[in-house]
């Protein structure tokens, strides 16, 4: 299997080169994990037969963060368009910003605070 990862019912496979054992990580990181990190997409850490974590390089780690946040705006873009495909095939008009924050008791000071959030003023 070597580098290659597949996905089998939404969790990835992964080879016995990529299994180490807890007792490994603090003895042997040199020898042993990090010779691993630098070829393996991930390794799966192990205490006797319990999958107890996966190690990633910091490197594959930001890889990771990046796709995770590039899909997070990705579902943002996709409910929108369906809200405005959605709005367009009713003929209902959309319902405002002020209604659902007034129907969810989120405060404008809640929203405000939200990473990436940025309220106009009428």
């Amino acid at each position: 299997m070597g580098g290659y990862i597949s996905i089998m019912k939404n969790k990835p496979l992964f080879s016995s080169e990529q299994i180490i054992n807890i007792s490994d990580l603090q003895r042997k990181w040199r020898s042993v994990v990090e010779p691993k990190l630098n070829k393996l997409p991930f390794l799966m850490m192990f205490s006797g037969s319990e999958l107890k974590a996966t190690i990633l390089s910091y490197d594959k780690f930001e890889e990771l963060w990046e796709k995770v946040n590039e899909a997070a705006e990705l579902q943002l873009k996709m409910e929108l368009l369906y809200r405005i495909f959605e709005k367009e095939k009713s003929g209902k008009a959309p319902v405002s910003l002020a209604d659902v924050v007034l129907k969810t008791d989120i405060t404008a000071e809640e929203l405000e605070a939200a990473p990436d959030v940025e309220l106009e003023t009428d």
